[in-house]
């Protein structure tokens, strides 16, 4: 009553319009605000169903948007196939398909179109969408793409298929035997020996091979493929605890295969490490300890032993050492025999028809006269440095010398000296040096103090690969013989003698001749605060000898040393003073006793005449 008094009729009508219309506005503004938050929640949900689960496209897409061409992907094909990729090529002329391959059909002429991811189902069929099946089971690569190039021309006229193999399928091996770890594993139908055993010898990867690609899940799993595991190594191959020369293949329908993995490692013959095959039980044997051997040594490119096998010739084992080397010499190749009567010498005239017995040892000789590249290297100070020709242990330094065309007037004589360098392919130990090889068996038959064995391992250090030479002394020269890879190296005369240690300025002097090393020393400035003058040597040149200033003559490139007072720590100067108080109080308490002492007979002495 009282509103209608003071407002008109119509405005409870005006009020209610413009309430509902801010409600309105107010709902309209709160899906604005509140839709890209859903929009990026049913964005985030999507993914995650697609991540949960691959889609499936199984029928054809018009990619390229001209009539008669289309790109099919099979991806329930692809899923099906995800198994680790291995590294070796598919090679057409051995490969077979079978249930598990996944592959690609590409068509051309009047029909194109890319068929990728077709899986070939446990039947041995390929199904083509829109065209048809073929079974493309146990043929070759060619084989399976005149099938398929067959059923293709049935529904297209002038239409040609391209068949690949886009990824091999899964197989499973048994490797068993004495290997750490025996079991089913699965590899890649192209897989080989090697790799089959690899992952039986290493616990890791055998569990991640047992289990396979994929997980219970359906997840991805990252695993090493069998083309990326570590190889059986030269070493473990032929350490004699595995046959590898009789690995046994035994085959689904009967059939048995034999795998020579000591032929495939050394030789790089393929036919001792075959492709397996689905369902292939591998068996590796210890090496029985008393099991006959065959050796092949001397002058051939990869020397080995190796379990003997009842088809083995003299050939064949050449064959897998890689050939002779070449200073071999092919008409002294023997077989050693061990007979009741004896060792018997065998030349072997035609290696290809010669058979071997158990425990025979092949030994090719070698031409002494293709072993004539031996060289050594003359560097600094010559008037024709280079490398020369040389006969090993034969040729001497004065030859060597000869060779370079003596020294120039700038080259120091007396510094020069000669390494004598170890090849980079020799065995250690080094024979040459006898510390190499000693030195253990030296500690052993020692009462050295552990100061003692440590200056031990410091001279065989620094002393290794340093013949000691002469060149102002002809008569050794003469003496010197050089071997392979020698170096001699002539340094320049500086005409400089080098000062240092305890003097006031180190450093290089001008020299001359006739002056003593107290004059070098005095133009370094004179001894340093802490320097002991009875101590100071002549280095060398060359030889690093320490000698006394006054039992040698100084030569240009002469080192001279002056040592210094012995380091004082803190603690040791305090000890010392300590030690001398106590030493002084001893001496005055041993004063006092003695004065005492006297005292004592004189009283007594004067008591006794009274």
């Amino acid at each position: 009553m009282t509103l209608s008094i003071l407002m008109p009729p119509f405005s409870a009508n005006i009020l209610n319009a413009r309430v509902l219309a801010f409600c309105t506005a107010l709902l309209i503004l709160l899906l604005a605000i509140a839709e890209p938050a859903m929009s990026r929640q049913s964005q985030d949900l999507m993914q995650r169903r697609a991540q949960q689960v691959n889609p499936i496209q199984t029928s054809p897409m018009d990619m390229s948007g001209v009539s008669g061409s289309f790109y099919f992907l099979d991806q329930f094909g692809i899923n099906l196939g995800m198994t680790r990729l291995s590294g070796d090529a598919i090679d057409p002329a051995t490969y077979r398909v079978g249930p598990g391959d996944l592959v690609t059909v590409v068509l051309t002429g009047n029909q194109s179109g890319t068929f990728r991811g077709l899986h070939v189902n446990p039947q041995g069929m390929l199904t083509l969408p829109n065209i048809g099946s073929v079974n493309v089971s146990n043929m070759l690569i060619g084989e399976a793409q005149d099938a398929v190039n067959a059923l293709v021309r049935s529904t297209f006229r002038d239409t040609e298929a391209t068949f690949t193999v886009e990824r091999p399928r899964q197989i499973t091996v048994h490797v068993t035997g004495d290997v750490p770890n025996p079991g089913s594993y699965f590899m890649p139908a192209h897989t080989r020996l090697d790799q089959a055993v690899l992952p039986a010898f290493f616990e890791k990867d055998a569990d991640d091979l047992r289990r396979g690609a994929v997980r219970p899940d359906m997840s991805r799993m990252n695993v090493r493929s069998p083309a990326e595991l570590p190889n059986l190594s030269r070493d473990f191959i032929l350490n004699g605890r595995f046959a590898f020369r009789g690995v046994e293949i035994r085959r689904s329908g009967g059939e048995t295969v034999q795998g020579d993995l000591v032929s495939y490692s050394i030789g790089g013959l393929l036919e001792g490490n075959p492709e397996l095959k689905h369902g292939d039980v591998v068996v590796v044997r210890k090496r029985q300890e008393f099991a006959p051997q065959v050796s092949v040594s001397g002058s051939v490119m990869s020397p080995f032993t190796a379990d003997y096998k009842p088809d083995d010739t003299v050939e064949n084992l050449l064959r897998i050492a890689g050939g002779l080397t070449f200073d071999a010499d092919s008409d002294r190749i023997e077989v050693q025999r061990f007979t009741m009567n004896g060792m018997q010498r065998i030349t072997v005239t035609d290696p290809s028809d010669f058979p071997l017995l158990p425990n025979d040892r092949i030994v090719v000789g070698f031409d002494a006269e293709r072993r004539n590249n031996f060289a050594a290297r003359v560097e600094g100070e010559a008037n024709f440095p280079g490398v020369f020709p040389i006969e090993r242990g034969v040729t001497t330094a004065a030859e060597l010398l000869e060779f370079a065309g003596g020294v120039t007037p700038q080259a120091n004589a007396p510094a020069a000296r000669l390494t004598r360098n170890r090849a980079s392919w020799e065995p250690v130990p080094d024979f040459l040096n006898p510390f190499a090889y000693e030195a253990d068996r030296i500690r052993r038959g020692s009462d050295q103090l552990l100061e003692g064995f440590q200056y031990l391992q410091l001279e065989d250090s620094l002393g290794q690969n340093i013949v000691h030479i002469d060149l102002s002394d002809p008569e050794q020269l003469a003496q010197v013989r050089i071997y392979e890879n020698d170096v001699l190296h002539i340094p320049r005369d500086q005409q400089s003698v080098f000062v240092f240690g305890q003097v006031m300025n180190a450093g290089f002097y001008t020299f001359t001749e006739g002056v003593s090393a107290q004059e070098y020393i005095r133009r370094a400035g004179g001894f340093a605060l802490a320097s002991d003058p009875d101590r100071v040597f002549v280095i060398k040149a060359g030889s690093y000898a320490w000698l006394p200033p006054g039992e040698t003559t100084l030569q240009s490139g002469d080192l001279i040393f002056v040592d210094r007072q012995p380091f004082e720590s803190l603690d040791m100067v305090r000890e010392n003073e300590f030690r001398r108080r106590e030493m002084r109080n001893r001496n005055i308490q041993l004063v006092m006793t003695g004065i005492a002492t006297i005292t004592s007979v004189i009283t007594a002495y004067v008591a006794i005449t009274r």
